[in-house]
């Protein structure tokens, strides 16, 4: 069983960390999503240093059946689909 969770600024998510028994594995997101969160920071007038900062927040631990990778691999599809086309 692996253990992960999603890294997001506001409601788009930037990274993954997934850990099981043996591997812990961070797999950030494609580029466009960084792309977006910047692109939100400056709509939102959040640009400063500690008001961005203070928009980033890890979801709670969610549990998967799969490796490390398979696990971060798999909610980074998921994830993409689910946003489409930014």
């Amino acid at each position: 069983m692996t253990t992960y969770r999603i890294l997001y600024w506001q409601e788009v998510p930037s990274q993954i960390k997934a850990e099981d028994e043996v591997d812990e594995v961070t797999l950030p997101m494609p580029p466009k999503f960084m792309e977006r969160i910047d692109q939100l920071a400056c709509q939102r007038s959040l640009q400063q240093s500690d008001d961005y900062l203070a928009q980033w927040r890890w979801s709670e631990d969610q549990e998967r059946e799969g490796t490390a990778q398979e696990v971060a691999d798999a909610v980074r599809s998921e994830l993409e689909s689910q946003w489409g086309m930014l």
